[in-house]
């Protein structure tokens, strides 16, 4: 593979190779090298995928042909820099994902914004996300009015949708 101008081919000799041991750890020394923007590239669009609900490109694994091309390049470029500056910190990443006006944006809908970008790909608002089960636990509790959270209570629904705590 030489798609990558700023790294070398490792694959010559490890593909001549009959066994398979070879050709995997080039493969794995190519992908884990710090100069491989792909991978860097890879996780920072993981990482905006779990926060907006859709990665800058929609296609996560394939960054590649057949893959959709992303709707922010730069914004994937600048990204994944920032991600291999910081020594691959993801705190660092998720820190600058959630500070940013982008994502703290309302999810007010726009009708002149949605006539011209409907399907929200330039990230005019937040898109709306399903809670995950911990933060329907945490809304739960802050309902029932109990200041106290405890690490060593399960919620429970019971018969009649009553929130019962199940000690562990």
């Amino acid at each position: 593979l030489s798609v990558i101008h700023s790294l070398p081919a490792r694959f010559t000799e490890a593909h001549a190779s009959p066994d398979e041991a070879p050709r995997r750890a080039a493969l794995a020394n190519w992908l884990a090298d710090e100069k491989n923007p792909l991978t860097w590239r890879s996780i920072a669009n993981r990482v905006w995928h779990y926060h907006f609900g859709r990665g800058i490109c929609d296609t996560p694994n394939d960054f590649g042909r057949m893959g959709g091309s992303p709707s922010h390049p730069e914004l994937l470029d600048w990204l994944a820099n920032e991600l291999r500056a910081h020594g691959g910190s993801l705190k660092h990443l998720h820190r600058l994902i959630v500070t940013s006006a982008t994502y703290r944006q309302s999810t007010e809908h726009r009708s002149d914004a949605a006539t011209i970008d409907g399907d929200n790909r330039l990230l005019w608002r937040m898109n709306r996300l399903r809670l995950d089960a911990d933060s329907f636990r945490d809304f739960v509790i802050a309902i029932a009015d109990r200041r106290e959270i405890s690490c060593n209570v399960i919620p429970f629904l019971g018969s009649k949708g009553r929130v019962i705590d199940i000690a562990r």
